[in-house]
């Protein structure tokens, strides 16, 4: 990137240093990656520091003008936020202007490379110009002296802090630059067994590569569902590079036969499609499936220059037992599926492979994550299986305490009994210590905040989740369901039209949008989309109470207290009545909720069905016992 005279440029703003022609971004000396396109916007909003950059121009000028969502441009410059640890709360650098756009207001020293060390000093909200260019402030000429004394002191201090740092900074070759990747997605290992059945030892192998590489903190890692989206697809590296933001691909196949297996994979790079390396393709034992996972780890991280073998923290072996090994990829294949009849059958793998190797602790961490879904689905009734991911949760720590699903489930199930908030944001955070790349752990910790009332953070931690895992419905649908509680309406109109384009076929986007009209109030538009789902009758009778149509409304919510889901779900009960106005069975089944410990009351702050009982002493109670009142101390 160079400026119009074919000169590279510096800028430094404090303790950060950002080369034009290297493209790098550094702090004290210390590289600081930060992807093409943020880079580029980065640039851009510091050579246009004098005014505010509108939204429509970076769109045009980085994404071609193409039609895209808002998001694309607000997770490119909260990278750039993160990268320069500036904060929406108190900005140094970025300031946002909701609705319109950007502007760079930190002071900037500026270097033209082949001008030598020529710098300017300049604060951008400080210009005070007429039309014409006049200055519009007449100062008196002692003044003037003493001004003119104190900025060339700042210069010379400035220079010299800055000849300092680059001094102590290694010297970079663009090629070496260039040279370092550090983001990849492991696409699908392809079952080339040619049985369907098999699919399981391929996805599996595929998720524990992914779950390998995603322990290094320095190394952006895609998300099993976003890599997964291109399963069985033909889409070309650049395509996919483009889509996930990474710049190198992991794809490969699989065979077997007679128990000989076969594992070829190749790294690519998705500039230009090229093949960086190539694994070592020979056929060996089933037995050795430990081994051949190992070594392309090993070989991928030594490719990707990010720590060499035996520096990365690996992950205990686990289980030396090949059959205890296979039936719990089974149990990772179900498990992922997440209908309730998969992770029952995921359950049934799990123990398959603890009746084998009884100390297998991946074994146990697939116990304890599939019954804390289980429970957070409202699969079971409340607290039925919570015992069980807490025993299987603890176990597989004491065998390996690096395992982050474990701390998942731990501060799910742990904290069902009191509702202790900060206690399940420490377990949550314990998690992203372990794996820095778990979409997953963000997304809990997103809801644990959103529930809380804690917006911004809530749509930070989704924000990072999305870095991690561009495609993914479920990233997709937390932010959805955030902005409805937040009650931002069009916010929630956006995702679910952008998910409805992805996904045409998926119904619970009209539920959103039908909520979300109605918010708004809305109603006609609110009641053509319940039409688009018509069996949906718990939406139908919302949309009716919010437009207050209780008696229409009431015959749904009876039948669905009368029903067998009501038993596992009393919280969707007492949401239900309280819409229509019957806050006396309202609030009794919000005590059938808390009684039972259902993780789903934790929602009584946000949820705007409970708005008719803000006011009753009864939900103050509540709220309080559940440690959501303001009273309460739910920050760690």
């Amino acid at each position: 990137m160079e400026n119009g005279n074919g000169h590279h440029k510096i800028f430094t703003f404090d303790e950060f240093s950002l080369e034009t022609e290297l493209q790098t971004l550094s702090r004290g000396g210390a590289e600081i990656h930060l992807a093409k396109r943020p880079f580029q916007v980065l640039v851009f909003l510091i050579e246009n520091r004098e005014r505010l950059v509108g939204r429509d121009e970076l769109l045009d000028q980085f994404w071609d003008g193409h039609e895209v969502y808002d998001d694309a441009l607000r997770k490119c410059v909260g990278a750039i936020r993160k990268a320069i640890e500036d904060t929406e709360k108190s900005a140094r650098y970025i300031e946002i202007r909701r609705g319109s756009g950007y502007r760079f207001v930190g002071t900037v020293f500026e270097e033209e490379g082949e001008k030598g060390r020529k710098g300017k000093r300049e604060t951008a909200d400080n210009r005070l110009r007429t039309s014409e260019g006049k200055s519009t402030l007449k100062l008196r000429p002692g003044l003037i002296f003493g001004l003119a004394f104190v900025i060339i002191l700042l210069f010379v201090f400035g220079f010299y802090a800055y000849r300092r740092r680059a001094i102590s900074t290694p010297a970079q070759t663009l090629a070496g630059t260039i040279a370092t990747k550090r983001s990849i997605a492991i696409l699908p290992i392809k079952n080339l067994t040619g049985d369907p059945a098999n699919d399981y030892l391929s996805d599996g192998i595929t998720e524990s590569l992914t779950n390998e590489i995603s322990r290094i903190e320095t190394l952006k890692v895609i998300s099993r569902s976003s890599a997964f989206q291109f399963k069985d697809k033909n889409a070309s590296a650049e395509e996919i590079g483009k889509q996930l933001g990474v710049e190198t691909l992991l794809e490969g196949g699989l065979r077997l036969s007679d128990k000989e297996l076969r594992v070829e994979v190749r790294l690519v790079n998705t500039s230009d499609g090229s093949v960086m390396w190539v694994s070592n393709s020979q056929q060996k034992k089933l037995a050795d499936i430990f081994a051949i996972e190992d070594g392309i780890t090993c070989q991928i991280v030594t490719e990707l220059k990010v720590k060499l073998c035996g520096e990365v923290p690996s992950a205990a072996r686990y289980t030396q037992n090949v059959e205890a090994y296979q039936a719990y990829l089974k149990g990772l294949y179900f498990r992922n599926r997440l209908g309730p009849d998969d992770l029952k059958k995921a359950i049934d793998f799990f123990n398959q492979a603890l009746q084998i190797d009884q100390n297998y602790a991946l074994a146990h961490e697939g116990l304890a994550s599939t019954y804390a879904v289980m429970e957070l689905n409202a699969i079971v009734p409340p607290g039925t299986v919570a015992g069980l991911a807490e025993t299987h949760a603890k176990r597989a720590l004491d065998l390996d305490d690096s395992l982050a699903g474990a701390y998942l489930a731990l501060g799910v199930v742990t904290t069902m009994a009191n509702y202790d908030l900060a206690a399940r944001e420490k377990y949550y955070r314990q998690a992203l210590t372990k794996t820095p790349n778990y979409r997953t752990a963000h997304l809990w910790l997103a809801n644990n905040f959103t529930v809380q009332g804690r917006f911004e953070d809530a749509e930070q931690e989704i924000l990072q989740a999305q870095e991690i895992d561009p495609l993914s419905m479920g990233v997709h649908l937390t932010l959805t369901e955030l902005y409805w509680y937040w009650n931002k309406p069009d916010k929630t109109i956006e995702q679910a039209n952008l998910m409805l384009v992805a996904n045409p076929n998926e119904t619970a986007w009209h539920g959103y949008l039908a909520m979300a009209y109605a918010q708004k109030g809305d109603f006609e538009r609110a009641f053509s989309e319940v039409e688009k789902d018509p069996s949906d009758n718990l939406l139908r009778a919302s949309i009716l109470a919010a437009a207050g149509k209780t008696i229409e409304a009431r015959k749904y919510v009876d039948a669905f207290a009368n029903s067998d889901d009501a038993i596992n779900s009393p919280f969707k009960a007492g949401c239900l009545f309280a819409a229509i106005g019957d806050k006396e069975k309202a609030f009794e089944w919000l005590e059938k909720s808390y009684a039972m410990r259902q993780a789903d009351l934790v929602s009584i702050k946000v949820d705007p069905a409970l708005d008719t009982l803000r006011d009753d002493a009864r939900y103050v109670d509540l709220l309080r016992r559940v440690h959501l009142d303001d009273a309460s101390n739910v920050k760690p």
